[in-house]
């Protein structure tokens, strides 16, 4: 009996195996119908709108053990690459429709702090004065103590998606809110292939280009690249894009895990260095004067003999490790072309160490006074200058000759090269990753030039733990207590790792970025050997080596036909001095501000509304960049990024709607009458030269610094 009984329970174990599994069989087989169907519309639809990721995905190739699941609801399902197990439960749609859920209802969004501009400034320019208007504006704004939005709303600036999945999260999450501007971000590319078999992107883009919104995607993100990637579309389409953003994590894993630490490291470069409207008249303005006054210009029109590349170069910074290396920099000047980066020129003057070139970068005209009051005007008549075209006009008259690059993403930068192009049929190079510091400009150069063998010194891009700051040499104050010398920009608790031994520097935000632009450079000239000198910041892809290691090259230099080869290979006058007051296209600017005040007018009595209003003025200035009105697009870019960051950031930070428009229509009024402001002073001052000293730099030439 006992048997049976046993018989009977297996029998029926067996049949519901069976059923199950027949059952399984049937949910795949619809499945994979439907799956296949899916794709299909979904290569369709990238091929049309994004055919480099279909480019990419051609060239995939899959695990051998690749394979979608189906579980019990009909969904499909993967297990990740180097994962154990299956990314999702039985049912990937209600997870993740639940997870979508959770992440409404507890965001995490990115914010800016705008109340650390200065309450009043001696410096009077237009923007510094508007800049003092917004901070006080946003600290009064703060002292409201409003309740701020706890849930995400349903419209959105922006959105940063970290994990693709399968993309079951993606529609669920359109449904409840539309984003401006939305950002997926997916180290696996074979998860994001896997999803078109899963989800419907075809409706996805479509609702999103129907919205007049922006979808981007970065697939096989790299925590090596990914913010460099990021900032690339940010600077393309402004940094409004990602200023305030709801940040959802889907999967989980370390490679997702370190691209979103990577992106709350690395904030903060979204919202600096946008420029502003008197730094980029003056850079007009500069660049003017040195088309009328005939200056050399880059232009690669030859190189140099390929036995000559191999002489070395010493790039001298003025960093604390400068001071290591003063010893082999006297016996070896003679071996190797001396490049001086900025302040460092007045330290190796008084080492007796001649420099051939000295680069700058700077525009004011107190950066001019500075370099003109350090030296006697014979030490530079015996050097020669490499520099941007945005430097002072004065500081070409200093020097034995001198020689400008093209500056990237300036103003004046797209003027020249639209009167190349429209004079000479071809525009002018722009040296790559030649920002922010001198040191970035002059690597930059000597590189594009060919030479193989680079050698930095005192490119430290921090200060010593001892506290020391700049070589015992410059015009530096050693403390802050001295009296005499220049002040140096303060570094932060932020540290870079050493390039000797376990040590480290302390750095700031821009020292961090002129860092992360020299270690992209040296990517792209893997085949020149740059050499790290001494106890700075270490840089990937250099060799680092102390300066007591370091061997004299064998041979001294035959310097003067060198250098002169140098200047006439990679130099020449453009010959575009015949201008008129037409040609640099003023009126198109005053138009452009008309234009942004006549769609500040429009009435909105939403937040979605202004919101809107405020992307068609972006897009609108937008709309010149990279056309032959670049140079316009330039001027207005900086101010407007400075205000609309913050009015975004209003828009989207408190619960109260009536609340936020009353503020919203103070700080948009103060924006038209900056636009007001700067259609105004440009008419009649686009071809003025920077003569503005504020109190500290009027104390420092008082004291004949």
């Amino acid at each position: 009996m006992i048997k049976n009984i046993d018989i009977n329970n297996e029998l029926e174990h067996i049949s519901e195996k069976l059923e199950k599994t027949i059952k399984h069989q049937e949910r795949e087989a619809i499945f994979a119908t439907e799956a296949n169907e899916r794709f299909e519309k979904n290569w369709q639809c990238f091929t049309h709108y994004y055919p480099e990721i279909v480019a990419a995905l051609s060239k995939l190739q899959l695990r051998d053990d690749f394979c979608i699941h189906v579980t019990q609801s009909g969904h499909g399902n993967i297990i990740p690459k180097n994962a154990l197990a299956l990314l999702y439960s039985q049912n990937p749609l209600e997870q993740s429709q639940e997870q979508v859920r959770r992440q409404i209802e507890h965001p995490v969004f990115s914010l800016t702090d705008y109340t650390g501009y200065p309450d009043s400034s001696s410096d009077k320019r237009l923007h510094t004065e508007y800049m003092v208007k917004l901070g006080q504006f946003m600290r009064k704004l703060r002292k409201y103590d409003e309740k701020k939005i706890a849930q995400l709303p349903c419209h959105f600036p922006s959105g940063i998606i970290f994990g693709v999945g399968l993309g079951y999260h993606i529609p669920e999450l359109l449904n409840h809110t539309e984003f401006d501007y939305l950002f997926i971000i997916e180290p696996d590319i074979e998860q994001f292939y896997a999803s078109l078999f899963c989800i419907d992107w075809f409706d996805v883009i479509k609702k999103i280009d129907d919205q007049g919104n922006c979808l981007f995607f970065n697939l096989g993100a790299d925590k090596n690249t990914f913010i460099q990637d990021l900032e690339n579309v940010v600077e393309d389409i402004g940094a409004f894009s990602a200023v305030r953003s709801f940040c959802y994590q889907h999967t989980p894993g370390r490679e997702i895990n370190e691209l979103i630490a990577n992106w709350a490291a690395d904030y903060f470069r979204f919202q600096m260095g946008h420029g502003f409207f008197n730094d980029a008249i003056t850079g007009f303005a500069h660049s003017i004067a040195h088309i009328e006054s005939n200056q050399s210009f880059l232009t690669n029109k030859a190189s140099l003999p390929a036995s000559l590349l191999d002489i070395p170069v010493f790039i001298i910074g003025n960093g604390p490790s400068l001071d290591e290396a003063v010893e082999y920099l006297k016996n070896n000047q003679n071996k190797g072309i001396v490049v001086a980066a900025g302040s460092a020129i007045v330290s190796l003057e008084r080492l007796g160490i001649q420099a051939d070139f000295h680069v700058l970068v700077e525009r004011p005209y107190a950066n001019y006074k500075i370099v003109a009051d350090s030296l006697p005007i014979e030490a530079y008549k015996r050097v020669n200058l490499l520099a941007v075209n945005m430097v002072h006009p004065k500081t070409t008259e200093l020097y034995k000759w001198s020689g400008l690059a093209l500056k990237g993403n300036e103003g004046g930068t797209d003027f020249i090269n639209f009167l190349s192009l429209k004079n000479r049929s071809k525009t002018l190079p722009l040296i790559p990753y030649s920002n922010p510091l001198v040191s970035n400009t002059a690597l930059s150069l000597f590189l594009n030039f060919g030479f193989k063998n680079v050698y930095l010194f005192g490119v430290d891009n921090g200060s010593l733990p001892t506290g020391k700051h700049h070589s015992d040499h410059s015009f530096y104050k050693k403390d802050k207590d001295d009296e005499k010398g220049i002040s140096c920009a303060p570094v932060t608790e932020k540290t870079l790792p050493g390039n000797l031994s376990d040590s480290f520097v302390y750095t700031n935000d821009l020292y961090k970025v002129s860092h992360s632009q020299i270690e992209k450079l040296l990517e792209i000239f893997p085949a020149v050997d740059v050499f790290n000198i001494g106890n700075g910041a270490k840089i990937k892809g250099a060799i680092s080596l102390a300066a007591d290691i370091l061997i004299d090259p064998e041979n001294s230099l035959d310097k003067p036909p060198l250098l002169e080869l140098i200047k006439t290979r990679y130099f020449e006058n453009l010959n575009l001095d015949k201008l008129n007051d037409e040609d640099y296209e003023i009126q198109r600017f005053i138009d452009m501000c008309d234009h942004l005040l006549v769609i500040s007018n429009e009435p909105y009595t939403t937040i979605k509304e202004a919101a809107d209003l405020l992307k068609r003025q972006q897009r609108y200035v937008y709309s010149f960049k990279n056309s032959p009105l670049g140079h316009i697009y330039h001027m207005m870019k900086g101010s407007l990024l400075y205000y609309h960051c913050p009015l975004i950031t209003l828009l989207y930070s408190y619960e109260n709607e009536t609340f936020t428009l009353e503020q919203f229509d103070e700080l948009f009024l103060l924006w038209q009458n900056y636009i007001v402001d700067m259609r105004d002073y440009f008419e009649d001052n686009y071809k003025k030269p920077c003569d503005f000293l504020n109190d500290e730099q009027l104390k420092i030439m008082n004291q004949g610094s």
